[in-house]
């Protein structure tokens, strides 16, 4: 029965027929100015209908060929027929060879013709070129006596574009859509991937009761019989098939069986292929989604087999890995009849199937760190220090993109469009943020390798510091005095005014010294991250304030960057991926993402590491202090989170931060930590868009995110 033959080919396409108008380069005008006197010979006749077919000069072709020809086909006819099956054959060009041992006389000359096409290749053709002469008549002037010749001409056939076409065929392009290549976590679990679903349904032309047919699906759907009867009464023709529902990735075959059951009132059920990303919304931001082609990618992928409706990576890692995920299209070059039946084959080229991207993603820890984030607006970074590979990028709000793939209405799109929380921003790489106090192992590393500062040294901890001047006084996040503090020890209380003394002793010497060794530790430039766009942040210095902001740079802009404030931005990532540095190793590393590539199978095609950017700018010395400052933090009494963590088992180091936001009034609060120290396995940074104490707030999360990796 017909509904049940599948096209041989894939999804079968419209039919193209003669949808192409001629160009001024098709339309049969000549080139040169002067007209160019008749061909002779036979031979002269082959060779110039070759040469303007070689040009894409149709309607001169047309001249050429036979009153017999041309009593069956109009020249306009003739130019779209050529123009149409040039597209929908993706032909960019031919070449020619007149066969040996061809004389001038010969009225039958084999020709060997090369097509050349953008997806299948070259088609090699073997055609015999017929000629016949035909007597020709001209005017000369008004009353004299026509002049009568005799000129050669082509016996046109379609079978002269393809050997494969006759009179009634057309040529059809059947494309042929491979696998798309899985996304899978660390541990091989399907974050995106191409499953067969279940699709229940009917066909009209097998119903044998329309009313049990519409009750027994209506309860098998738990659906009202009112939305069945509405896709049951159709005018589509009766043998196609018809879907109602198409049920969950996962359903379990012995639900099926009910279905199976209803067979005999007509219903159906068909395997369709869909993208599905199992884990719902966990993780969106870095799978992201699919979309249909538009038109302006459609002109640059026709040529690969696509077509309008088709699906492509639109956003994450759907997009950046499209080509890699995606394969390659095959296809099939085809006559075939008016109504459709495939006649014969002129060209095929096999599909390649997607790739699989094997990512360090860990989806369990991934939900973790989204189910501790909550609802509040931030972001999650965690990390292994060892090898720089990230185990979770959390990022609220998100978005569904199962909901995006399968389509979304307009207004449900708009809904988050203009969602004023942004929830298509990706936090963790793309939001950017003053760091705050996260940002003073930086200026304590300036500050002993180029400001003469020594680990012994103290400064005094003030609740207000006038170092810019009585006019100019800048405050301390507490409002007690905490005496005289060693570097490692303003780090412990993350007391301002050691970092302010500290700055502002870096700007008497150099003011480009404290952005140079924010550069060293990875601020104001992308992390290098594989497979996902990201945001480089800012670090100001003088020429980039001239810049921006047609101001000098003064010294309390070195002394506001001591403390992670003024122009300074940087992304959640960045920061994790700075401290990941300090914690291992004392090397700046890309951050790493994808792990690696693998055919289908399983076997790795492409691996990848975390490839070094450079040392950190610091000595072994320095290194250590930063290290012990962190310590203090958490481990010692008078450290800023000594309560959050004083009852975890683990061996945490880490810093708090709070971070003014004054153009937009709100605090950013962020935490990062890591753990055991002796040897840091798992790195974690919390960053709340909107906050007031980053101990009380964004400590307990870290807590929560080191306890639930390290199964403590």
């Amino acid at each position: 029965m017909r509904w049940l033959t599948a096209p041989p080919f894939g999804v079968l396409l419209p039919v193209v027929l003669l949808i192409i108008t001629a160009c001024s380069t098709s339309g049969g005008e000549p080139t040169s100015e002067a007209e160019p006197e008749p061909p002779k010979t036979p031979l002269e006749t082959a060779q110039r209908y070759l040469d303007l077919w070689q040009r894409q000069e149709y309607g001169e072709m047309y001249s050429l060929v036979s009153a017999e020809a041309r009593a069956i086909i109009s020249k306009e006819e003739f130019i779209k027929r050529y123009a149409a099956v040039a597209e929908e054959a993706t032909i960019t060009g031919i070449d020619f060879e007149i066969g040996p041992n061809v004389v001038e006389e010969d009225t039958e000359i084999p020709v060997s013709v090369t097509v050349h096409t953008s997806f299948f290749g070259d088609i090699k053709q073997g055609q015999r070129i017929i000629l016949v002469r035909e007597e020709t008549s001209a005017s000369t002037s008004v009353g004299e006596t026509p002049v009568r010749s005799e000129e050669w001409r082509v016996k046109w056939s379609p079978s002269l574009i393809f050997s494969e076409l006759d009179d009634r065929a057309l040529v059809h392009f059947f494309t042929q859509i491979p696998r798309r290549g899985s996304i899978l976590d660390r541990n091989g679990k399907q974050l995106a991937v191409d499953a067969q679903l279940p699709v229940i349904g009917f066909v009209p032309d097998l119903i044998t009761d329309k009313e049990a047919l519409i009750s027994s699906l209506a309860s098998a759907l738990n659906m009202s019989e009112s939305d069945v009867r509405a896709q049951v009464e159709t005018e589509l023709p009766s043998y196609y098939f018809i879907p109602i529902d198409t049920l969950d990735y996962g359903t379990a075959e012995e639900e099926l069986d009910k279905f199976y059951a209803l067979s005999e009132l007509g219903v159906v059920v068909r395997d369709e292929t869909q993208r599905i990303y199992p884990n719902g919304d966990s993780a969106a931001h870095v799978l992201g989604y699919l979309a249909e082609v538009n038109a302006e990618q459609l002109e640059e992928l026709e040529t690969k087999g696509y077509r309008a409706g088709d699906m492509i990576g639109a956003f994450g890692l759907e997009l950046q890995f499209d080509e890699v995920l995606a394969g390659e299209r095959g296809g099939t070059l085809a006559t075939i009849t008016p109504e459709g039946t495939i006649s014969r084959t002129i060209a095929e080229k096999p599909t390649r199937p997607g790739k699989d991207v094997i990512l360090t993603l860990d989806i369990d820890v991934q939900t973790t760190a989204e189910s501790i984030l909550g609802e509040r607006v931030g972001s999650i970074v965690v990390m292994d220090p060892r090898d720089n590979a990230v185990l979770a990028l959390a990022s609220y709000p998100r978005f569904n993109p199962q909901a995006i793939t399968d389509g979304l209405s307009l207004e449900e799109y708009n809904r988050l469009d203009n969602d004023d929380r942004l929830p298509f921003l990706h936090r963790p790489l793309l939001a950017t943020y003053p760091p705050g106090s996260t940002f003073k192992p930086v200026t304590l590393a300036a500050g002993l390798e180029k400001a003469g500062v020594s680990a012994v040294e103290t400064f005094q901890c003030l609740p207000v510091w006038t170092g810019l001047g009585e006019d100019f006084p800048k405050n301390n996040w507490q409002t007690v005095d905490r005496g005289y503090l060693t570097p490692a020890q303003g780090l412990m209380a993350s007391c301002n005014p050691v970092f302010y003394e500290i700055a502002l002793r870096l700007d008497h010497i150099d003011t480009a010294i404290l952005p140079e060794f924010a550069r060293g530790f990875g601020y104001g430039q992308l992390t290098g991250i594989n497979g996902l766009d990201e945001a480089p942040g800012v670090v100001p210095n003088d020429q980039w304030k001239q810049e921006n902001q047609d101001e000098p740079w003064y010294s309390g802009d070195s002394v506001n960057m001591g403390i992670g404030q003024g122009f300074l931005l940087a992304t959640p990532l960045q920061i994790a991926n700075a401290y990941s540095a300090i914690a291992h190793g004392g090397v700046l590393r890309q951050p790493l993402l994808v792990r690696s590539i693998a055919e289908p199978g399983g076997a790795a095609a492409q691996e990848f590491t975390a490839e070094e950017i450079a040392p950190l700018p610091v000595s072994e010395a320095t290194l250590a202090e930063i290290r012990s400052g962190l310590t203090l933090v958490i481990q010692n009494p008078g450290g800023t989170s000594y309560q959050v963590f004083a009852t975890s088992p683990l061996d945490v180091a880490g810093k708090s931060g709070t971070a003014e936001d004054l153009p937009f009034g709100a605090n950013h609060v962020f935490f990062v930590a890591y753990a055991n120290r002796s040897e840091p396995s798992v790195l974690t940074l919390i960053a709340l868009e909107e906050g007031e104490l980053s101990s009380a707030e964004a400590g307990p999360k870290a807590r929560n995110v080191l306890e639930a990796v390290l199964g403590s």
